[in-house]
């Protein structure tokens, strides 16, 4: 590494480095996006005189790899839309800097762009919803909302991409939203009436897009449910945000939605390296699309594992060191086969200490819940069942895959069965009340068969 040259040697190549043909083309690649007048930057890269007085933190936060916000471990798996620098391009603006970050010659690749973010990056929506007015308050805890708002199509549609134009973004930590088919007579479009997802916010991953020749149907009328959560930051707010949907032909490929998710964990006091563990079994062929990890303040790292049929794994998707304040979907560039029988794994890492500076408490014992000072083990999944289209779907197969995920959550030793020692937390209590009837077969453990059996039953008997 240059690093571990000689100063003078060090001193000739840092001298070589050119602002205009090597440093300002990769800030324009990697960084301009965000750092840009009304992008989410806090200052903009309009030119040299405004690079050169940020040069020392921009050495900083590269160094630390805080910047560029891309947090996936780099020899595992390509993605689209990859942000990180290479290790030729960081000793590029770092030995720029360390040598005074000189001018030099050239034009200036950054002035004269005119650069501005745009309010639609992927130009004019052809729907805008404006959602209700919220008031954040300077202070305090403030439940997740979940507004509905009515859908003013009178034609069915199919949906290719969604972007969330946050009304406040120190105040919108994050926007989901869903298809419901009924506008709520309480106007409250709440997660469980959702039919399909119709895109989501988070810093950093503001727009949705399908991948070519897919999306999901828009249907006309009904209204869109949302899930908004508001983080006070001292200061009282109005917050009026807006989402934009981008129509296409109707494609021939279908995408569908799941959550890897583990509702029961318990993260102990002043624990610095605490593991969690859930995973989602596939019961037909499937192409995983892309996956969107989500942890809280005490989430430190975060990986996904494709558990073959023969128990082998692959690493798919590795992300050392979670970040909390940036929060993206990892789309592949070559989609990943899963035959039928195979498991997604997701493991978490928490730091509940006070080496976390971002911890709100070391010392509780903390479980799930909505709150960023609560946590979630939580990994969205983009996919398609192989052999579906749009004029041959598979809702069936959907509904197999979800009716299981809860006992995959609860089976932290991947091995297909439940015992009483891991039923944890509120669903775990439930099904402890009933393990005897669930427990067909009176081994002291309840089978994946057995699980989907007695729900099956309990489903009949409640819609009879």
């Amino acid at each position: 590494m240059h690093d571990q040259l000689p100063r003078t040697q060090k001193k000739s190549l840092e001298s070589r480095i050119s602002y205009a043909t090597d440093v300002a083309p990769i800030l324009k690649d990697k960084c301009v996006e965000c750092h840009q007048p009304g992008g989410i930057g806090p200052w903009s890269m309009t030119g040299y005189q405004e690079i050169a007085g940020w040069a020392p933190m921009i050495r900083e936060v590269i160094r630390t790899d805080r910047m560029p916000p891309w947090h996936a471990d780099p020899t595992v798996g390509e993605f689209h839309g990859d942000r990180s620098l290479s290790n030729e391009e960081i000793k590029t603006i770092v030995h720029w800097v360390e040598a005074g970050a000189p001018r030099g010659e050239g034009e200036d690749p950054l002035e004269g762009l005119n650069l501005h973010a745009p309010d639609w990056p992927l130009g004019e929506p052809d729907l805008i919803l404006t959602l209700p007015a919220y008031t954040v308050p300077a202070t305090g805890v403030v439940d997740y909302i979940h507004p509905a708002v009515a859908n003013p199509l009178t034609e069915d549609k199919w949906l290719k991409a969604t972007t969330v134009r946050a009304g406040n973004r120190q105040a919108v930590h994050h926007v989901l939203s869903g298809y419901i088919s009924e506008m709520p007579e309480d106007g409250e479009g709440t997660t469980d009436l959702w039919e399909f997802s119709t895109g989501g916010y988070a810093v950093g991953a503001e727009s949705n897009i399908a991948p070519d020749n897919s999306g999901v149907p828009f249907p006309a009328g009904g209204a869109i449910g949302f899930q908004l959560h508001y983080t006070p930051y001292g200061k009282e707010a109005v917050d009026e945000t807006q989402i934009g949907f981008y129509f296409q032909d109707k494609p021939e490929l279908l995408n569908r939605t799941a959550v890897i998710l583990d509702a029961s964990i318990e993260i102990p006091a002043n624990e610095a390296r605490h593991k969690e563990i859930a995973y989602m079994q596939f019961p037909y062929d499937a192409v995983l699309l892309s996956a969107f990890p989500h942890a809280h303040y005490r989430g430190y790292a975060s990986k996904l594992t494709l558990q073959h049929q023969d128990g082998s794994e692959e690493l798919i998707l590795n992300l050392p060191r979670y970040d909390f304040n940036w929060q993206r979907d990892y789309e592949w560039k070559e989609p990943i086969e899963i035959a039928a029988g195979s498991k997604l794994i997701a493991e978490y890492v928490y730091d509940n200490s006070e080496g976390n500076a971002a911890n709100p408490d070391p010392n509780i014992t903390v479980t799930w819940g909505d709150q960023s000072f609560e946590e979630m083990l939580y990994t969205s999944l983009s996919y398609r069942w192989k052999g579906e289209t749009t004029d041959n779907m598979m809702p069936e197969k959907t509904r197999e895959l979800e009716e299981t995920r809860f006992f995959t959550a609860l089976d932290d030793n991947l091995d297909g069965r439940l015992t009483k020692d891991e039923l944890k937390g509120r669903l775990g209590e439930r099904m402890k009340s009933g393990f005897s009837q669930m427990d067909q077969n009176s081994d002291d453990a309840i089978d994946m068969n057995e699980y989907v059996t007695v729900n099956r039953m309990m489903r009949a008997r409640g819609q009879q």
